[in-house]
């Protein structure tokens, strides 16, 4: 038997560890852990059982002790020469002229591995920067570009909903979001209402789409022609968790009817709204979320 461990190196950096089945840990645990050979301090964030024996990989990563209090003080002491080194790395970059911003930038536990972690629109070439960093600070020097997404997952940070941010507490893996996803749920298209703090379109408007594209059908989208008890109109609105639209007839008037009570001018309405049916141009491009 053995325990597979969570092990939350820095906020929004967590790895996969083992850990023998007698090691007295628990949640919320500093720990030592040899991850990828490279000797990591952090916070046991979840743990569970596991059947059958411990890997025979030495690759693997495991929980090798929990941290002592001079563990303790050196990772604090790493924590400030990580401070001392960004400000270092911050020079350098000026002096290259560098186009990339500095997200986080950190030391593994035993220091022969200095992290920097950046984000940038372009390419960077940064071979000299590598160089006279590890010369002048004494360590390798590992370089991790990221995106836009990643970058607010590792800052973290309240959502308009009040909540943490789900890039920042469960979100680890970043689908495609497009415009025609909060358009078919009815969210107003107010880049402000449905960007994040990345700047990129909501996650969360991919959470309901499903569901929303379900019910979609037979619901008529605004400017459908239809037939209603009271004459002819078109949809001006719908509602479509509640089956229902709200038609404008062919004497100004407006009335709420129920999908069952109305059928398409010319034929039975059967419309689903399609993502990625159109290709947004303009601002909604740029805001457009890859997988």
């Amino acid at each position: 038997m053995h325990r597979k461990v969570r092990l939350e190196i820095e906020p929004g950096l967590q790895v996969a560890c083992v850990s023998a089945q007698e090691l007295a840990i628990h949640v919320g645990d500093q720990c030592i852990a040899e991850v990828n050979r490279v000797l990591e301090y952090g916070r046991v964030a979840r743990l569970e059982d596991a059947d059958g024996p411990m890997p025979a990989d030495h690759g693997a990563s495991r929980v090798m002790r929990r941290a002592t209090l001079q563990d303790q003080a050196k990772a604090n002491e790493n924590a400030l020469m990580g401070r001392i080194a960004l400000n270092t790395c911050k020079k350098k970059m000026e002096k290259f002229k560098l186009a990339m911003r500095l997200v986080r930038l950190r030391y593994s536990f035993d220091r022969s591995i200095l992290i920097i972690t950046f984000t940038s629109e372009d390419r960077v070439d940064f071979r000299e920067l590598v160089q006279e960093l590890g010369s002048e600070l004494g360590a390798r020097i590992e370089m991790r570009q990221i995106g836009v997404r990643d970058e607010a997952g590792m800052i973290g940070g309240l959502g308009p909903c009040g909540r943490r941010m789900c890039c920042s507490s469960w979100l680890k893996h970043f689908d495609s979001v497009n415009v025609k996803m909060a358009k078919i749920q009815g969210v107003s298209l107010n880049p402000s209402a449905i960007t994040g703090m990345c700047g990129r379109l909501k996650c969360c408007m991919k959470y309901e789409y499903d569901m929303y594209r379900e019910y979609s059908r037979g619901v008529p989208r605004p400017g459908a022609f239809i037939r209603c008890p009271d004459g002819k109109g078109y949809v001006i609105d719908r509602d479509v968790l509640g089956g229902k639209v709200k038609v404008k007839l062919e004497d100004e008037r407006v009335f709420e009817y129920s999908v069952e009570d109305i059928s398409r001018a010319g034929g039975e309405h059967d419309d689903v709204e399609e993502a990625g049916d159109e290709d947004p141009r303009g601002e909604w491009a740029k805001l457009e979320s890859p997988g």
